[in-house]
């Protein structure tokens, strides 16, 4: 059997309309709550009084570009003084660019590539630190104080869809973090600053958005926040949203005869255009409490939910932007987050204490047809037994043998972190701590042929069905409880060696403990596990599985302690300039493979070098960049070994290289004209040869290898075949794109009391590889380079703005990432192609207070 190399899931009661009613009008509450807030005759009565007018400077002057101020480093501190290589977007950044998911904002960091199937299904890469492997993210994702890091669960990571509304800044950290951000840094850290509350006045605000997709449907957003002081020392924020998005995936006819048995399907009742609309919907509430002038308390809790349906993958056999589903396809993803940030002073000493709580649960159900497509091709060419995909029900008939997938899967994760920094008059700058994660996953995948659990096998007499706890008809069952704990300390400080040159150093010291325990297979692994009915005059309901996790064919614990370590200079030329130095390194925990018999895989590390620099010319031009060259040692990775049904298991691979520069600049050259662009150039590499596995029942690679793979096609299906290596030394890292960058021009100008402006930005990158192992590589086959454009004009009057804008302006059709529905090597005719956004416009009202 051949298994999917993507991981999905679906709803159950909890999830009914009833209770989506009861969500979202909650959300529509907290909405119109906000409006009525934002009232001029409710708002006056305790509106400060206007500050007075500057007349510093004449209104035509030049006044240069403005700072932002980031805590990339755990203390505030403008980004032009961090000596790292960081990008930052401040809330006008993000409100110019219509900012709101990662997606977006991705878009703009040209050191971040992505693969993804849809809203809340996207994985994020750093510097070409990309392939699919291992239980961990290689990117840190933070939302404020609180690490968010999804798991890969077998290699797919699905981080949290933070939706981009009443926040502070976003930031990006490129190259290991492993110092003060621990695991999941490994190639950079992703962070989400909302805003918080404020104690001295009223806030509000409430954006009111219509758009569509050029060749798909209409949809429509609302936000809204509120700050409302309390009382002189406590203050609350509140923030929420509403978004449908409208579809752009059209779901066509189609048909498919059956060559091993007499049926042939038809997706009639499911053919729709526009069939992939997303509703999301939450919200966040914060309150600061200052009990003293030193210290601050900030609880905070945000909730969001996604409604996904369909696919956000085309089929290009089918005709573009075209798919035939033959049964539905969805994701309904609901997360919170709570947390308590504790700042204050001991002495001359500042402390940070920072509590969280993640819960994120999602379903979703897939279409998995072309599995079942690919199984019959191989029996019919007599390459596989019918065991698989041939069933008579209790009255002989042939059951539809067409494969579906559902599954659930639910996260929790306790995080506290507690810092304290030196005092800002001494001379050694430290800030140092302490960090706890405990994070525990419930996962139940079923792939079922609907009627299995009543139906008997035409080869064997039988029913094969390994039922689950949410799906009777399981042919393939998985259904593990997955546990880690992460403990470290970490010091990280500068010392001033002189007012030109500072010296960095930084240490982490972790542990890290996991444990993956549970059953995963078909009704041969129930079995050899001993969870099988062999009364030979039994034919139904032989899983014996009277309750989840009562059938255990995998327990693997997992351990590893180590260090991560930062070494840095800074020569700072003025107060404008200066260049850095930075040896850095990060690591990705290991872990157990759920497979019988697969050896743990080891922890991943980077090691960076890099030198950059932050320089300003005037009060009108700036210009960042870095040089840096990583070695990424023991790279985690996904095979698929013959005789487990398709699943994979996580290897270390070998080493790999990246080399790489990037940079940005802003300039502005008149008061009413901001001309900006970034870039990077990464050259990611494998350094040693990527072996392939020993034949089984080994689950280990060959200690050596010198021969890469060729691919031979039997009855027209391709058969891996003919040497020793995966990939040899020299193969390219996949989807990241060589070159990524865009540039952006702003003009503003009045038009009466009206201030307007206009906007244009250009992103380009280039291809990318689909896969590290080249014979899947060519198969599945490369992206190619593609460029975009897009334009808005808007105008503001007093409180009051309107900007209309058009994202995609001439719909390219840029290509993401491509992904298989099961092992490349069969299912690569059948891949998917996920698109970059196709062509989007809309209007946007909004009124801030």
């Amino acid at each position: 059997m051949i298994r999917t190399e993507t991981r999905v899931s679906i709803t159950t009661g909890q999830t009914g309309p009833g209770r989506q009613c009861r969500q979202r009008s909650l959300a529509s509450t907290m909405l119109t709550g906000l409006a009525m807030a934002m009232l001029p005759t409710v708002a006056r009565a305790q509106e400060p009084p206007a500050p007075p007018p500057d007349t510093s400077a004449p209104a035509t002057a030049n006044t240069g570009l403005g700072e932002i101020v980031v805590t990339a480093t755990h203390k505030s501190e403008s980004i032009q003084k961090v000596p790292i290589s960081l990008q930052a977007f401040d809330a006008t950044k993000l409100e110019e660019n219509h900012v709101a998911n990662f997606a977006d904002y991705a878009q703009m960091l040209p050191s971040v590539s992505f693969e993804s199937l849809g809203p809340g299904r996207s994985q994020p890469f750093f510097r070409g630190i990309a392939v699919a492997g291992g239980q961990f993210s290689t990117v840190g994702s933070y939302l404020d104080e609180i690490p968010i890091t999804d798991s890969a669960n077998g290699g797919y990571n699905s981080e949290p869809e933070v939706h981009i509304y009443d926040v502070e800044r976003v930031e990006a950290l490129s190259g290991p973090q492993g110092t003060l951000f621990g695991a999941s840094s490994l190639a950079g850290t992703l962070r989400v600053i909302t805003n918080k509350p404020k104690l001295d006045k009223i806030e509000a605000g409430l954006d009111v958005t219509v758009d569509k997709y050029g060749p798909g449907a209409g949809g429509y957003m609302f936000e809204g926040f509120i700050n409302l002081p309390i009382t002189s020392n406590l203050a609350i924020r509140l923030m929420a949203f509403d978004e449908h998005e409208g579809g752009y995936i059209n779901n066509t006819h189609g048909t498919y005869a059956y060559q091993s048995l007499p049926i042939t399907i038809d997706n009639a009742a499911l053919v729709k255009k526009n069939y992939n609309p997303d509703d999301e919907y939450g919200g966040r509430a914060t309150l600061l409490w200052e009990p003293s002038p030193d210290w601050k308390i900030t609880p905070s809790i945000t909730y969001q939910r996604i409604n996904s349906q369909g696919s956000y993958n085309f089929d290009p056999r089918f005709g573009d932007l075209n798919v035939h589903d033959y049964s539905p396809t969805y994701l309904i993803d609901h997360w919170y987050q709570a947390s308590l940030t504790i700042e204050g002073k001991i002495g001359d000493f500042d402390l940070v204490s920072a509590s969280g709580y993640f819960h994120r649960t999602f379903y979703n159900a897939n279409d998995y047809t072309y599995y079942s497509v690919t199984y019959d091709k191989l029996v019919a060419a007599g390459l596989d037994a019918n065991t698989y995909n041939s069933f008579k029900d209790k009255n002989g008939n042939y059951i539809n043998p067409t494969q579906q997938y559902y599954g659930r899967t639910t996260e929790r994760k306790w995080t506290q972190e507690l810092r304290l920094s030196t005092p800002k008059s001494w001379p050694v700058h430290v800030t140092g701590g302490g960090f706890f994660q405990y994070q525990r996953w419930s996962i139940d995948d079923s792939y079922y042929i609907p009627g299995v659990s009543q139906a008997t096998s035409t080869s064997l007499g039988i029913s094969l069905a390994v039922p689950g706890e949410f799906q009777p008809d399981a042919y393939y069952l998985v259904e593990f409880e997955d546990h880690a704990v992460d403990k470290g300390l970490f010091a990280e400080g500068n010392y001033d060696l002189t007012d030109k040159i500072k010296l960095l150093a930084g240490i982490r010291y972790y542990q890290s403990q996991n444990n993956t325990a549970g059953f995963d297979g078909i009704w041969t692994s129930a079995v050899a596990a001993g969870c099988w009915n062999t009364d030979p005059n039994a034919v139904y309901n032989l899983f014996i599985h009277p309750s989840r996790l009562s059938c255990i064919n995998t327990n693997e614990n997992y351990e590893q302690k180590g260090e991560t370590h930062k070494l840095g200079a800074q020569y700072q030329f003025d107060q404008s300039k200066m260049v850095y130095f930075t040896y850095s390194t990060g690591f990705r925990p290991g872990g157990g493979n759920q497979i019988v018999g697969a050896q743990p895989y080891k922890a991943d590390t980077l090691v960076n070098l890099e030198v950059g620099w932050k320089t300003r010319w005037g009060r009108n031009f700036r210009w960042n960049g870095a040089i840096y060259t990583e070695l990424w040692k023991g790279v985690q990775y996904n095979l698929t070994p013959a005789g487990v049904q398709g699943n994979n298991i996580t290897v270390n691979a070998g080493n790999a290289r990246v080399k790489g520069i990037e940079s940005d600049f802003e300039y502005k050259p008149i008061q009413a004209l901001t001309l900006s662009a970034s870039g990077s150039y990464n050259n990611a590499k494998l350094v040693t040869n990527f072996c392939d596995l020993n034949q089984p029942p080994n689950r280990t690679l060959l200690a050596s290898c010198s021969v890469l793979n060729t691919y031979t096609s039997v009855s027209g299906v391709p058969e891996i075949s003919g040497g020793d290596a995966a990939a040899l030394a020299g193969t390219r890292l996949p989807r990241q794109p060589k070159f990524k960058g865009n540039v952006s021009a702003r003009y503003e100008f009045d038009v009466s009391s009206a201030k307007s402006f206009v906007q244009a930005q250009i992103f380009h990158q280039s291809g990318s590889t689909s896969n590290l192992n080249v014979e899947y590589d060519q198969l599945l086959g490369d992206t190619a380079g593609f460029t975009t454009f897009n334009f808005s004009s808007g105008a503001s009057i007093g409180k009051f703005s309107v900007e209309a804008f058009i994202e995609n302006a001439f719909d390219s059709r840029g290509i993401i990432s491509k992904n298989a529905f099961c092992e490349i090597q069969y299912c690569a005719q059948s891949a998917r192609s996920y698109p970059v956004k196709p062509q989007y416009f809309g209007l946007k009202i909004g009124y801030k207070y």
